[in-house]
């Protein structure tokens, strides 16, 4: 191996190097986004909390809320998605 051979090798390595520290762990910004769009969901919210409060006084132990619960989460995900996905391009 030259002299040559050899510098090029240590300057690969350290613009290999640089790079490497140069990379950003990537940073999840849907909780954020979430926060945000969650007071544009009110209505389902106040819905899915008053089928909670209906289910708790249900002694049949029949009562649920998912649908309600996923009607919330969808409303969110919809006001989140463009959003988290324009910051992913």
């Amino acid at each position: 191996m030259t002299d040559e051979d050899e510098r090029e090798e240590e300057v690969e390595e350290e613009v290999e190097e640089e790079e490497e520290e140069e990379e950003e762990d990537p940073v999840d910004t849907r909780p954020e986004l979430e926060e945000y769009c969650k007071p544009k969901c009110v209505k389902a919210w106040v819905a899915y909390q008053e089928c909670v409060d209906r289910a708790e006084k249900d002694t049949t132990g029949e009562a649920h809320c998912t649908g309600q619960y996923f009607d919330y989460w969808a409303c969110v995900d919809k006001c989140v998605a463009p959003k988290l996905f324009d910051s992913l391009k």
